[in-house]
């Protein structure tokens, strides 16, 4: 078969996918995918559970500690270059420094300096000796309602993968003729469709909290906002 049907995918699209072999695929099968046989002996796999295993694959990853043989890529293989295209990626996403560390095998130092690089701009730090804080101002965020977050988190697309980041505002930091959004990075979670709001509060509590969206198909921020007063649904 050449192409998946209509929300269906063979083992081998379903290895591609999730980037693993087709043995591993195997083992998954009756466990954690359940394919359907046809009259050619194809399994076929549903692509709404394919999204969520490869949701759970990547949760998985970033709670993990390595083993005794450690990552799949030794830190000393990687060139500078390599280190800060994978952590501008993360920053990107808007993972924590825990998150950035423990997933990379880093030192947070590294991360600090790479995060600075990575929110000043070429022109601007050629221009800059006494920079304003490379974070978003206050009214560049919008402020929503729990029902608004609500919506949107229902609306994530079933079936592709999105990262909800989330950090605890801190309030206004102001610097000039300008206020700054304060924020402590929390962490995030992968999903592979729609997200109730009790998740978040699940994993990090109520209060005030900024919440992001990031898709990977193509990558970059879905929507972001500010919400105050988070509670359970």
């Amino acid at each position: 078969m050449d192409g998946s049907a209509e929300g269906r995918l063979t083992r081998g699209q379903v290895a591609h996918r999730l980037n693993i072999s087709v043995s591993t695929v195997r083992r998954y099968e009756g466990v954690r995918l359940h394919p359907t046989v046809d009259g050619n002996d194809v399994r076929w796999f549903d692509a709404r559970e394919v999204a969520a295993l490869a949701a759970e694959l990547v949760n998985e990853a970033s709670t993990q500690r390595p083993n005794a043989r450690g990552s799949a890529i030794a830190p000393h293989t990687r060139s500078p270059g390599e280190i800060a295209a994978l952590v501008f990626e993360r920053l990107e996403q808007r993972q924590s420094l825990a998150e950035i560390v423990i997933g990379l095998r880093i030192a947070p130092e590294t991360v600090r300096t790479l995060f600075d690089q990575w929110t000043l701009g070429l022109t601007e730090g050629q221009l800059r000796m006494h920079r304003e804080p490379a974070v978003p101002r206050t009214n560049e965020i919008p402020r929503v309602t729990q029902d608004v977050l609500a919506s949107h988190l229902a609306r994530l697309p079933e079936g592709e993968l999105t990262r909800i980041s989330v950090a605890r505002y801190r309030g206004a930091y102001a610097h000039g003729d300008h206020d700054y959004l304060r924020v402590n990075e929390l962490g995030g979670f992968h999903a592979a469709g729609p997200v109730a709001v009790d998740e978040i509060v699940r994993r990090y509590g109520g209060g005030s909290l900024r919440i992001t969206a990031y898709g990977f198909d193509p990558g970059g921020v879905r929507w972001e906002m500010l919400v105050d007063g988070l509670t359970p649904a």
